[in-house]
């Protein structure tokens, strides 16, 4: 049983929550193995290790290495069946960034896949490896050009591909399967081995869980029951900052909305620090504080205002309708302009911004 990894959601507390749900999940299934994939470190690498423990996840990776220069992982796995021993190892694109929301402490460097398995299968054969398996986080493209370079491959399992492989393939000697994406598949391979553990002959076969497959009572029950504790943990993870403003009626439209009409005022703003408010956060790693989210988002304070989920995840940064209010309540008497300037000192207060003077800063985005 082999996943080849992204296990791990976006880099937001919610689907960190979400992760945790899902490793326990997955520690249920049975895995032998489990690739790395760039995704699994998006909370840091505590954070994976945490899973691992608690869980018992197997994850592998061969050329994913911290600042000290230390493989994070064991570079690969062993596991028995029917009498045969069986190597699973992982490698990463090399060329894949890996960002995680504790990025500023964290570095790692990525190995060259090929120079990797150069060295490392030979070792695996010595460890007494009858079978390989490499599960290549490369995408379909660069997995193949990789086994057109390397001998010595009885399977290899494709990650960060979004298809999958509904029949046989074979690179030179080696067997190429994917099962891809967002647990939609599941992927089957019936083999038969020789004597020595080479590969004979294979069938795959490739069921899509679609629509036609009924959901299983218990994990139903399961999942709903996560929804309700994810959307307890949201608010909670808000604190004082709830959505208790303007009124659940009302909508936020977006500046896409805005821009329809008013594409001079649009052209204007493109070059304001508001419109990369949200970005500033993320740089420096605060883009889930709640008390930065108010001022640097549209309408967080407000019922349907910006969450990190869709839809409404649009309204990052300082839209025309933090300063307006919602779109749903468009006001062509003036009214607007005059709540619009009223609204400029809820962020630009003493703490925030103590040079702030409105004449100075309104020539900035005058429009």
């Amino acid at each position: 049983m082999l996943d080849a990894g992204d296990m791990f959601g976006q880099r937001t507390r919610i689907e960190r929550e979400q992760t945790r749900f899902l490793c326990e999940v997955h520690s249920e299934f049975g895995y032998d193995a489990i690739g790395l994939g760039e995704m699994d470190l998006n909370y840091g690498i505590d954070f994976l290790r945490e899973m691992i423990e608690q869980y018992g996840l197997p994850y592998t990776s061969a050329n994913v290495r911290d600042g000290s220069g230390e493989l994070i992982l064991p570079e690969f796995l062993m596991v028995e069946r029917a009498g045969f021993k069986i190597g699973v190892c992982s490698v990463l694109d090399a060329e894949q960034r890996i960002l995680t929301m504790s990025a500023q402490d964290e570095e790692y460097t990525v190995d060259e896949p090929l120079s990797v398995l150069r060295d490392l299968l030979p070792r695996m054969r010595a460890a007494g490896a009858q079978t390989v398996v490499v599960i290549a986080h490369l995408g379909d493209q660069k997995a193949e050009q990789l086994l057109n370079d390397v001998t010595g491959v009885d399977v290899c399992l494709v990650g960060h591909s979004r298809r999958p492989f509904r029949s046989e393939r074979l690179v030179d000697r080696t067997s190429l399967i994917s099962s891809s994406f967002e647990g939609r598949y599941l992927g089957r391979m019936d083999v038969d081995l020789g004597v020595s553990g080479d590969l004979k002959a294979f069938d795959v076969t490739i069921l899509e869980l679609g629509e036609e497959i009924a959901d299983d009572p218990i994990m139903l029950d399961r999942v709903n029951k996560f929804k309700e504790h994810l959307e307890e943990f949201r608010l909670v993870a808000r604190g004082p900052y709830q959505p208790t403003k303007g009124s659940d009626k009302e909508s936020f439209l977006t500046e896409r909305e805005c821009r329809k009409c008013h594409t001079d005022v649009w052209e204007a703003l493109r070059e304001s620090t508001h419109q990369v408010a949200f970005t500033t956060l993320a740089r420096k790693g605060q883009a889930q504080s709640p008390e930065c989210l108010v001022c640097h988002t549209t309408g967080y304070l407000y019922m349907n205002g910006y969450d990190d989920q869709p839809p409404r995840n649009r309204l990052t940064n300082v839209q025309c309708e933090a300063c307006h209010g919602y779109g749903t309540e468009h006001s062509r008497d003036g009214s607007w302009l005059a709540q619009a300037r009223a609204s400029c000192v809820s962020c630009h207060d003493q703490e925030n911004s103590p040079e702030f003077d409105y004449d100075a800063y309104w020539a900035k985005i005058a429009h």
